[in-house]
């Protein structure tokens, strides 16, 4: 196995942790995960729709993830839920901390805001790292032409 291969397979798995770990915690405490929201200040009055839709949103990121033909969607969503969610953190540690509230649960919670800020930008890396590996690994293989330097697709031969 390539190791292209191979990381892909390692983003993608703790990609799929996040998302199953983040929306289970959701789901599990469902009456906290609702009064986090409806104290945080950013998301006045889309609590209700926040309630079933980030759940929702992150367990589809990670079937997507996890059936192959649907992968690269996964990967793609896990970029934008990543960038979103970095962008809140970012808001709460630079602009405003009275609005912070963290839905996240378990022990993504029990980081401080910096460090919740540094995971979340290395997990933003890891999607965009995925959706580079993916994109690569469907090109297929080129090899150089010795006699005209041209690369040439070896399958339309």
């Amino acid at each position: 196995m390539k190791t292209r291969t191979i990381a892909l397979e390692i983003i993608t798995a703790l990609l799929v942790l996040l998302w199953v770990y983040a929306s289970l915690g959701k789901l599990v405490d469902y009456h906290a995960f609702y009064r986090q929201l409806a104290w945080n200040k950013v998301v006045g009055g889309y609590e209700d729709f926040l309630f079933y839709f980030l759940p929702g949103i992150e367990l589809i990121a990670a079937l997507a993830l996890i059936f192959k033909p649907a992968r690269i969607y996964g990967l793609y969503l896990s970029a934008g839920l990543m960038l979103a969610f970095t962008g809140y953190v970012f808001y709460v540690v630079y602009i405003d901390q009275s609005k912070a509230t963290c839905t996240c649960g378990g022990v993504i919670s029990a980081m401080s805001w910096k460090q919740h800020l540094i995971f979340n930008v290395a997990y933003f890396i890891l999607s965009i790292t995925g959706i580079y590996l993916h994109r690569t690994s469907l090109q297929p293989p080129t090899t150089v032409n010795k006699n005209m330097g041209v690369a040439e697709n070896p399958q339309t031969e």
